[in-house]
């Protein structure tokens, strides 16, 4: 897809030499048909070969996946963290305290971080917290305080989908015949939650976490774009802006590989939480 888009990984260097370029282009293999270029790059992904950068040909693809993935790892579990944590907590206080004030202003609350995208919060989080109050740092990773903004702007829409979707799923079992029997026996309230009816409203939450990783991932790209965070996001922004198609692929692979992963993970653990799909397998 990339080479049908005009443009190479050589277009940029207005002072190169025809000459130099050609030659840059055979070893490459650029001119050369797709099917050989991918029979080659097949051949050397068979060796546990990703190549070399096209436009840093001194670092190899391993290399720059390795360097960035520490980063994209570190803001993408804090925010993973994050968002699964603070949508427990959130929706365990709403559904306790039903039909409260407290409920009213999570729900609105919710429905605010649900209408507005991810991409709204960094620049009006980066305008309040980073220039206007001059609170925050907005770029880079170097400590704890630099993670805020990021993280915040990563996790907010996904906290609040994560909210509705364990909110709704308590009150279903709230509803449920068990529960009644539980407050008969003299069961307290906070124990009936958590004891018997967050454990059974857990299967749809633990279902989502598989897209939910996805989305972050994905989200991570402009995230670490906007905040200047050298992560993979990043290097493959910029591979796509240089047609540095090696490390393109290389990225791609690498990101497919773990999600797929990510995913086979979650059906494990959604197995082990519910015996049903152990029983349906």
């Amino acid at each position: 897809m990339l080479k049908a888009l005009p443009g190479g990984p050589f277009d940029e260097d207005l002072a190169l030499n025809p000459l130099v370029k050609e030659k840059l282009l055979e070893h490459w293999q650029v001119q050369s048909s797709w099917s050989s270029q991918a029979l080659s790059y097949i051949k050397a992904l068979v060796q546990g070969d990703l190549g070399v950068s096209m436009i840093r040909p001194d670092r190899a693809v391993s290399e720059i996946i390795l360097q960035g993935l520490r980063n994209t790892l570190m803001l993408n579990g804090v925010s993973l963290a994050f968002i699964v944590l603070g949508s427990l907590l959130v929706s365990v206080l709403a559904v306790r305290y039903r039909n409260t004030w407290i409920e009213q202003v999570i729900d609105q609350t919710v429905l605010a971080f649900l209408s507005l995208p991810s991409l709204f919060w960094g620049p009006l989080l980066i305008y309040i917290f980073g220039f206007y109050w001059d609170l925050l740092p907005v770029a880079f990773l170097s400590g704890p305080r630099h993670y805020i903004l990021p993280l915040l702007t990563l996790s907010l829409r996904p906290l609040a989908t994560l909210v509705r979707l364990l909110k709704n799923s308590l009150n279903e079992n709230y509803n449920q015949d068990y529960v009644r029997t539980a407050r008969a026996k003299g069961v307290g309230s906070w124990q009936i939650l958590f004891h018997h009816v967050l454990k059974n409203s857990l299967i749809p939450f633990l279902s989502y976490l598989g897209p939910l990783m996805v989305s972050l991932l994905s989200g991570s790209f402009l995230v670490e774009v906007l905040f200047a965070v050298p992560g993979l996001g990043t290097e493959f922004i910029s591979a796509i802006n240089d047609r540095d198609y090696t490390l393109i692929m290389g990225l791609t692979l690498f990101y497919g590989t773990l999600l797929i992963l990510v995913n086979s993970l979650i059906d494990l653990l959604l197995k082990w939480v519910d015996p049903r799909l152990r029983e349906a397998a």
